[in-house]
């Protein structure tokens, strides 16, 4: 009922439209690519705006945006023959501030006013049907925008303050820089960043490129391409999986998918841990049993810090060669860096490969996590975390197993989450 009030609200005052109300997600929805899809994952309405020439002209003869661009790429050009050295005076200029925010904010509203047909059709034929930004479909397409540029300014400052000023994020045990960052070598290599940017400032013809361009050097400079490892897997790793999707009758089967969690080793002589043999061995018993035609292995490169095993791929390796169980029924996340987001990511393979999302999937885990995941801190950790539960109807059935129904507010990418968005 609330839902409907707010909906009729929203019609009535002029902020939405019948049609762009929950216009969200669509299967039919094909990604755009830049060559650079680490960009692609964070900042997805970026590569949209890259792709679509009229809006590119439309920021482009912009006097403010010109302005906040050219002063930007002055200052690179600065730096690359001044004696600032600190990671504080070569990036400060790089971060958004919050009037640079509300500044942006004010121009795009103007834009779209004066451009409402254009910024229409790239909101509501990329932006909305990707799914990137799916917990703003309720909002006017003006609104949407603004709120999408929103999570661009929030991903930089994010990427800047992990990787340029070493501040303590959300898991600095497995995302931390991978140098020292005021050490002489890092202030070096950063120096020299801004020198390899400079040879391509002539191409930076809007204003988010400068800043961009600077927060994916420091994110490969820190060897941190993890968001782009495997993509795009439909067509590689998951490529088995995904083919056999369409051929599933599901009514043979109680749950959509068995979903595994990965759980790092702390060494780097063994590529998967104990308790993560626990995991697939049960799960592989379920699986044996015919209670889902899929298993969902959920797990990137987390443990130890910067390690070299990828606990979705180990997890895969290790159920074909113990079980036989066949390659096209396991789908790899090699992503997920916490127990939020295998949840999370679990969802996104099952939306976007078009498993059944009206059938159940199961959580399958050790007895410690399955407690830990059953409790309601683990909720209100979801809510703090990515703002919203990434499962509904979550329900423990036994000392390793938790039933739950997918959620389309997964889809939506997390700025606070640079190496797994």
């Amino acid at each position: 009922m609330k839902k409907i009030l707010m909906i009729i609200l929203l019609i009535l005052s002029g902020r939405a439209t019948i049609a762009q109300i929950n216009k969200g997600y669509s299967k039919n929805y094909k990604f755009v690519h830049s060559n650079n899809l680490v960009a692609d994952k964070n900042f997805y309405v970026l590569t949209v705006i890259d792709h679509t020439p009229e809006i590119k002209s439309i920021l482009n003869a912009n006097g403010q945006l010109n302005a906040l661009l050219n002063n930007r790429i002055e200052i690179l050009k600065q730096h690359v023959t001044d004696t600032c050295s600190l990671p504080s005076s070569l990036l400060g200029d790089f971060r958004w501030t919050k009037s640079d925010s509300a500044n942006m904010a004010l121009v795009l509203k103007e834009l779209y006013v004066k451009n409402t047909g254009a910024f229409d059709v790239m909101i509501d034929n990329h932006l909305r049907p990707s799914g990137y930004y799916q917990r703003f479909i309720n909002l006017n397409n003006q609104d949407l925008l603004v709120r999408a540029f929103g999570q661009y300014v929030i991903g930089i400052n994010y990427i800047i303050d992990q990787f340029g000023f070493g501040k303590k994020m959300r898991y600095p045990r497995i995302d931390s820089p991978s140098y020292v960052v005021t050490s002489r070598y890092y202030r070096t290599v950063m120096k020299d960043i801004f020198a390899a940017l400079d040879e391509h400032t002539d191409g930076m013809k809007q204003f988010y490129q400068p800043s961009l361009a600077v927060a994916m050097r420091l994110m490969d400079a820190n060897d941190r391409d993890e968001p782009a490892r495997f993509e795009p897997m439909e067509t590689g790793a998951n490529k088995k999986a995904f083919d056999r999707v369409k051929l599933i009758k599901w009514s043979n089967y109680k749950y959509a998918t068995i979903v595994i969690p990965g759980n790092g080793p702390e060494i780097t002589t063994t590529p998967i841990s104990p308790d993560n043999k626990i995991h697939c061995d049960v799960a592989a018993e379920r699986y044996l049993k015919g209670w889902a035609p899929f298993i969902i292995v959920s797990g990137g490169y987390c443990y130890p810090f910067q390690g070299p095993y990828c606990e979705a791929v180990q997890m895969k390796k290790y159920l074909m060669q113990k079980f036989e169980i066949p390659e096209d029924a396991i789908i790899i996340d090699p992503h997920a860096r916490h127990t939020t987001t295998n949840f999370r990511n679990a969802n996104r393979l099952i939306i976007r490969y078009g498993i059944h999302v009206d059938k159940p999937s199961v959580f399958i885990t050790s007895k410690s996590q399955t407690d830990y995941v059953k409790n309601e801190l683990f909720d209100k950790r979801n809510r703090n975390e990515l703002g919203y539960l990434p499962y509904r109807d979550k329900t423990g059935i036994s000392n390793h197993d938790i039933v739950f129904y997918p959620t389309y507010d997964s889809l939506h990418m997390d700025p606070f989450d640079p190496l797994d968005p």
